[in-house]
C-alpha cells in the first residue's frame, strides 16, 4: 500500500505544470493580463516561466519598485537564468493572473542597490550579508507591442 501511494505521489507531481516549492514547473496557466503601472503588491513568492518554446517555471523572491518588478539569484546563475539568456520573453504568474514581460540583466549600481534595499526590507534580509547585491538581478519589464 506504502509503495502504491508513493508511486502515485510521484505521477502526481511529475504531471503538475505549475512549479511546487524547489522543483521546476512547466507553462503556467491563467489569466494573461496587461502588467499594472506599479508593482505594489507583489507577493512574497512568485512564479516565473522562462523558454517559450519548452516553458519552464520556477517559484521564486520578487520585489516591486514603482513600475518595475525584479527577481534576483545566485551570481553563477541557474538553468532558468540561461534559458533567459536565449530568450528573454518570460511569464510571471500571481495567483491565477499571467503578465507577459521580458526579463533584462541589472548591471547599473544604483538599481542593484535599490533592489537589494527591497530585498533587505520585503524578507528581513541581513543587511551586512545581502546575498542580492552579490546576485543576477533581472528587471522584469512590460514586452512592446506592435500597433
Amino acid at each position: 500500500m506504502k509503495t502504491l501511494f508513493v508511486t502515485l505521489l510521484v505521477m502526481m507531481l511529475v504531471g503538475c505544470s505549475d512549479p511546487l516549492i524547489l522543483l521546476p514547473g512547466g507553462l503556467l496557466s491563467g489569466e494573461t493580463r496587461a502588467a499594472p503601472v506599479k508593482w505594489a503588491d507583489v507577493p512574497e513568492t512568485i512564479q516565473v516561466e522562462t523558454r517559450p518554446s519548452d516553458p519552464y517555471s520556477i517559484n521564486i523572491w520578487g520585489v516591486g519598485i514603482g513600475e518595475n518588478l525584479y527577481i534576483a539569484t545566485g551570481s553563477d546563475g541557474t538553468k532558468w537564468t540561461d534559458f533567459i539568456a536565449a530568450n528573454s520573453n518570460v511569464r510571471v504568474r500571481f495567483d491565477t493572473s499571467v503578465y507577459e514581460l521580458v526579463a533584462s540583466r541589472v548591471d547599473d549600481e544604483a538599481e542593484r542597490e535599490a533592489v537589494g534595499s527591497a530585498y533587505i526590507t520585503k524578507y528581513d534580509l541581513d543587511r551586512e550579508d545581502n546575498w542580492v547585491l552579490d546576485s543576477m538581478i533581472f528587471r522584469l519589464d512590460r514586452r512592446e507591442r506592435s500597433r
